[in-house]
């Protein structure tokens, strides 16, 4: 049986399902072209078919939406209670994403100034961004891979630290009861304002927060590390350009600013997506001109979405393992403890959902950007259709002097380089996903959760038809072997 307070929230959250779970891609085709329309429009990119979104799974969406009964607005109104838990789970997760996605500290739409803890752990986070600029004037700023992972080291361990002071038990148990109160704004649910639930759910959805900064910084740390070779190795384009400079690159090999770095993980910390791309553009700008080529813009945006899906995986885990995921809905409160399962029976289905959890989020982390949205072919598209400045938007040929033994000139291909400003015109338009990663791979993850949903409820028709049919062609075998 479900709570008064639970059964109160989980009626709104039927109510409100229909706008919040809508879909999350805006439409473009209004959007402003900022030069003289030369960078091709979203409408332009609609008309010719460059990013009409098929798959697989939008795909099967399409055909479990057909099948909702008449009253049935989302694919919600069919889950069972055990199902809303995943469901809720998802929805739990998102908020948290979207709130930093945003750069913000909380949702605008509740207020935390009588908040005491909110205050608390915001100063965590600012006591820690403070110790973390004053450790870059304790060391050299050009470091190679071994400093700046010893460095980093020391972040990291600060990091464990800091995060001990928001424990997992004092917020990811309840993450099923995170709720967007712009959806409460009904009259339906507008008793839900002052119920305790709700109102306990502002202190821990803070901690959660919080700590989900956190962990975005510890992945920003490990990627870094991870991605050293590819941050440091000379592309083949500088290589072409310092020859036509008639320079050497040797000694920018295997090194990297210490303050890029951390002006990187201060980004991560407590920006929104937006910066932390401007972030790591700063990371890949060499010569500090503003501009990269095209396999550099890339991988500025690449080491972003990578730090999103660390950190997100990172995150499931956690909630995951804070609290049953079987637990129903009526024992999710403030009053009432993380509980463990008894019995061999409930325990093997707990190990069993969390694990399908986990690789579900993970299969959907993976695939989101790199099938759905086509990363690799925006960010192609971003290059080629943006106006960029350097060498007049022309690739230069160019006759270079070969230093090898046989003293011969090489022709060189010179392909502008993009700024940052160019960059933004164009992804602004056609790849928005990037001011909103987080929100994108948990949303994602929840049309996972739709599909793997339905396909069960259709498995379960297939049985149930299957056996009455062979129920009925045996009832009438019996009969006619009796006549």
């Amino acid at each position: 049986m479900l709570t008064n307070s639970r059964i109160a929230t989980v009626a709104a959250r039927a109510v409100v399902r229909s706008v919040s779970l809508a879909s999350p891609a805006a439409s473009t085709a209004s959007r402003g072209v900022t030069t003289a329309g030369e960078v091709v429009t979203a409408r332009d990119a609609a008309v010719a078919g460059v990013w009409i979104r098929t798959s697989a799974k939008r795909d099967k969406l399409g055909e479990l939406k057909l099948e909702l009964n008449e009253g049935q607005k989302t694919l919600d109104d069919k889950a069972t209670q055990e199902e809303y838990l995943d469901l809720y789970f998802a929805d739990g997760i998102k908020l948290i994403a979207e709130v930093t996605d945003a750069g913000s500290d909380t949702k605008d739409d509740v207020d935390f100034d009588d908040d005491d803890n909110y205050f608390e752990n915001r100063g965590i986070l600012e006591e820690f961004s403070t110790w973390l600029d004053d450790q870059i004037d304790h060391c050299a700023d050009v470091v190679n891979k071994a400093e700046a992972e010893a460095k980093l080291d020391i972040i990291s361990a600060k990091l464990d630290s800091v995060l001990e002071k928001i424990p997992t038990d004092c917020c990811l148990p309840f993450i099923r009861d995170f709720l967007d109160p712009k959806f409460l704004e009904d009259e339906t649910s507008s008793n839900l304002l002052e119920d305790d639930i709700f109102n306990m759910d502002k202190t821990l959805f803070n901690n959660a927060v919080s700590r989900f900064r956190l962990l975005l910084a510890k992945a920003a740390i490990d990627q870094v590390i991870e991605s050293w070779k590819i941050l440091t190795t000379v592309s083949d384009a500088d290589i072409d350009r310092a020859a036509v400079e008639g320079i050497s690159l040797q000694s920018e090999v295997d090194t990297l600013p210490l303050s890029k770095i951390f002006k990187f993980l201060q980004k991560v910390l407590s920006n929104s997506c937006s910066e932390r791309v401007t972030a790591a553009w700063n990371l890949l700008d060499r010569d500090n001109d503003g501009l990269l080529d095209q396999a550099e813009m890339n991988e500025a945006v690449l080491l972003c979405l990578r730090v999103e899906q660390e950190a997100l995986q990172a995150l499931i885990q956690e909630a995951l393992d804070a609290r049953d995921v079987r637990a129903p809905l009526s024992t999710i409160g403030v009053d009432n403890q993380a509980t463990t399962t008894q019995g061999w029976r409930q325990r093997r289905k707990e190990r069993i959902t969390k694990n399908k959890l986990i690789k579900m989020f993970r299969k959907s982390s993976k695939n989101h950007f790199d099938i759905e949205v086509e990363t690799n072919h925006r960010l192609r598209c971003i290059y080629s259709w943006s106006n960029k400045a350097d060498l007049d938007n022309q690739i230069k040929s160019v006759l270079v002097d070969d230093h090898g033994w046989s003293g011969r000139k090489r022709y060189v291909e010179l392909s502008p380089k993009i700024s940052e400003s160019e960059f933004r015109e164009v992804q602004e338009i056609h790849f928005a996903h990037l001011n909103r990663i987080g929100t994108e791979i948990v949303t994602s993850f929840r049309e996972d959760l739709w599909v793997s949903q339905g396909k069960r409820r259709e498995r379960r028709l297939l049985i149930r038809d299957s056996i009455l049919f062979l129920t009925a062609v045996s009832s009438i075998d019996f009969v006619i072997l009796m006549l």
